[in-house]
């Protein structure tokens, strides 16, 4: 990896939340702010890093409508993949919608809530699902749908 500075990468009101994530401190992170407030860009630039720290770290990136997944959430990654220098590593597919972590097979996935039982079909290749990424929560149907998501993906693994 070239050396980038994480504090040219990430918004200073999020060090200490990127700290917090760097120990594991916690497993569920809910972050507000409109635009510009650089939620995204730390979320991408740290499911990019965990996927490269733990080799059996997969992720996976909702958002209501899969119609909006390609402009938002997988652009976002593709920028932090860029922005942290590591392109070589990864390989971004549009079709269908997948990021490879390239050294060891590790993903990132792509789904639309708009039709729930796509959600249950995901299976990663390798390791487990770590990382979930709910993108304009606001647009969802709320909590309970969210915490089902999350029974049926995030499985396996410690952490």
């Amino acid at each position: 990896m070239s050396e980038v500075s994480l504090k040219d990468c990430i918004a200073p009101s999020f060090y200490d939340v990127h700290r917090s994530i760097k120990k594991e401190e916690f497993t569920h992170y809910w972050f507000k702010g409109g635009r510009g407030s650089c939620k995204s860009s730390l979320i991408s630039i740290e499911i990019i890093l965990g996927i490269m720290k733990d080799p059996q770290a997969n992720a996976v990136c909702f958002r209501q409508g899969a119609v909006d997944l390609a402009d938002s959430v997988y652009s976002q990654l593709c920028w932090a993949i860029n922005i942290l220098g590591v392109e070589k590593y990864f390989k971004c597919l549009k079709s269908p919608m997948t990021i490879i972590y390239q050294p060891t097979g590790q993903r990132v996935y792509f789904r639309g809530l708009d039709d729930p039982t796509k959600v249950k079909s995901i299976r990663t290749k390798t390791g487990y699902m770590k990382y979930a990424w709910f993108e304009e929560v606001s647009q969802m149907d709320g909590m309970e749908t969210i915490r089902n998501i999350c029974q049926s993906v995030i499985r396996g693994g410690d952490k």
